[in-house]
């Protein structure tokens, strides 16, 4: 089963401006991975708040690649990657740098009372070997393309895990989400659902889902940093070419104090160094 395309109103295109009674703002496009957008809004409001005449304006979720993609064609000034840049695409003029980390974390929208899941288990449910919440009620995956960043990553934890998402990837019936706000929305409508959220999208946008701990460790930036916690995203800002005055001054917005405490706020960590 494969949701329709679509954004959540929340997260539409919208602008960020500060209200100054100017008739023409400054105006920043930025657009790319949807984990990202829920934050960034937060962000970009501090931003218009600090600079009168500039504004931001999020794009509904467009993924890494599209966000890539749009930078090259020269049709947003920002992009919001969930990856580092590849060579070729840094050979084409792109520049970015890491601006924060987040925990991946695997979320439920009820159905039962557990508060943590063993890999083994995660692992027996990607496979359809484990269909029930421990409390008997029906458990239902929500399962991303195979080109997601994140079942990638949980792939990478171990030979049988990466087993397990390939038989995830081939099962028929499953709920099948492309954007990362697609995710949000089956994850919230689909009762007892079980499915990966990054923690800064889940706080940011106040969704109704609560995070299961791994193996007993709790998905927090403190357990990722101290190696407990296997799940993380680092999140990078790109542009192309030199960057304009208005995306300079927001670059170091975002790498300044106000913006991290928004983002520390939310649960993101800062990025390696």
């Amino acid at each position: 089963m494969r949701l329709p395309r679509r954004a959540l109103p929340a997260l539409g295109a919208g602008l960020i401006a500060a209200r100054t009674g100017q008739a023409q703002a400054a105006v920043l496009r930025a657009g790319g991975t949807g984990m990202a957008l829920g934050a960034m809004r937060l962000v970009a409001e501090r931003f218009a708040a600090r600079h009168p005449g500039q504004a931001v304006e999020l794009l509904p979720s467009l993924g890494t690649g599209g966000g890539i993609r749009a930078l090259v064609a020269h049709a947003i000034d920002l992009g919001l990657l969930a990856r580092p840049l590849l060579p070729e695409e840094a050979a084409q003029g792109l520049r970015s740098r890491p601006y924060a980390r987040t925990p991946i974390a695997v979320v439920t929208s009820g159905g039962t009372a557990s508060t943590t899941i063993t890999l083994d288990q995660l692992a027996g449910i990607l496979r359809g070997d484990v269909t029930t919440w421990p409390e008997g009620g029906r458990l239902r995956l929500v399962r991303r393309e195979p080109s997601d960043a994140d079942w990638q990553l949980l792939a990478s934890l171990s030979p049988e895990m990466e087993r397990s998402v390939a038989t995830a990837l081939r099962r028929p019936g499953l709920v099948t989400v492309g954007t990362d706000q697609e995710n949000a929305e089956a994850l919230q409508a689909v009762t007892g659902s079980i499915g990966l959220m990054s923690i800064g999208q889940l706080r940011a946008e106040g969704l109704r889902l609560r995070p299961l701990a791994l193996d007993g460790v709790v998905a927090e930036m403190e357990a990722v940093q101290a190696g407990r916690y296997p799940l993380s995203r680092t999140l990078h800002a790109a542009w192309k070419g030199e960057p304009s005055p208005a995306l300079a001054a927001f670059l170091d917005f975002l790498g300044g104090t106000e913006a991290r405490s928004v983002l520390l706020g939310l649960g993101y960590g800062l990025p390696d160094p």
